[in-house]
């Protein structure tokens, strides 16, 4: 017997909500300190408080079908961030949640690193 099935793939979506999460924590950090004069560092001066952990862990699905799904689906790059970021040797410690927490940093990582001088410059700009 054949079957077919549908599968919705979250995690993109959960990626992409983290980013922006991050980029207006970005952008309040530079509203309230706004004698800033380079670019904030994404752990010591954004995740001071734990709010970038806080986006990141919040972003992390808590229901079994998602985190089954994710792991079917791009099971490799959840290893393979869980593997990076040196935490351990079990990717499906916590029932997988924590290497989709990786794989999230990671993503989220990736794009400050890539994107969050654009906005700076940007705010710096609209500060004249």
């Amino acid at each position: 017997m054949k079957r077919t099935i549908e599968i919705d793939d979250t995690l993109d979506n959960r990626v992409e909500s983290a980013i922006e999460d991050v980029k207006s924590e970005l952008q309040n950090h530079l509203k309230e300190n706004p004698e800033t004069d380079s670019l904030p560092c994404l752990n010591n001066d954004l995740d001071y408080s734990g709010a970038i952990h806080s986006i990141v862990d919040s972003s992390v699905p808590v229901y079994t079908h998602e985190i089954k799904t994710a792991w079917y689906l791009h099971g490799s790059d959840l290893e393979y961030a869980y593997e990076n970021a040196g935490i351990g040797d079990n990717p499906m410690e916590n029932d997988g949640m924590a290497a989709i927490y990786c794989y999230i940093m990671e993503k989220v990582q990736e794009w400050y690193s890539e994107n969050a001088e654009e906005v700076f410059e940007e705010w710096k700009e609209s500060q004249k």
